[in-house]
Formats: C-alpha cells, structure tokens, sequence
C-alpha cells in the first residue's frame, strides 16, 4: 500500500488520473517514499516537473530506477 509520507494519505487506486501528482523519493536507485500532491511545495512540484520534461524514467534488471537525458539512446 502506497501512503504520503507527510499525511499518511493512501492512494487508492494506481492509475493514471489516480498517480497523476504524486511523487516518489528514490535514494540511490531504490524509492524509499511518495509525497502526494497535496503536500509537496511549489519548488518539489516544480523541480518534479523539469525532471519529467528532460529525463526518461526506467527501471532496470534489478528493480532500480535508473534515468537518462530524454532524446538519447541506451
């Protein structure tokens, strides 16, 4: 079960309009939390954003998040 880690809010359903807002925190890799959209600041919304606009999100053979700059190949 996913809960904010500031409020405790649960997210009910993992879909698109349900996830929309929500953020995770991720450490090395590995996502150690999630920040609902409510409780997060104008800066980690914003900085949310920059990041999804110029970075490919991925997952790799061992379940790490990994990144790369939008636009170029693996």
């Amino acid at each position: 079960m996913i809960r904010c880690d500031r409020c405790q809010r649960r997210l009910r359903n993992i879909n698109a309009a349900a996830v929309n807002g929500w953020n995770c925190i991720a450490r090395n890799g590995d996502i150690v939390g999630y920040v609902c959209s409510d409780c997060q600041t104008p800066e980690e919304n914003a900085e949310a954003e920059i990041r999804y606009a110029t970075l490919d999100y991925r997952c790799d053979a061992f379940g790490n998040i990994t990144t790369r700059p939008k636009g170029t190949t693996p």
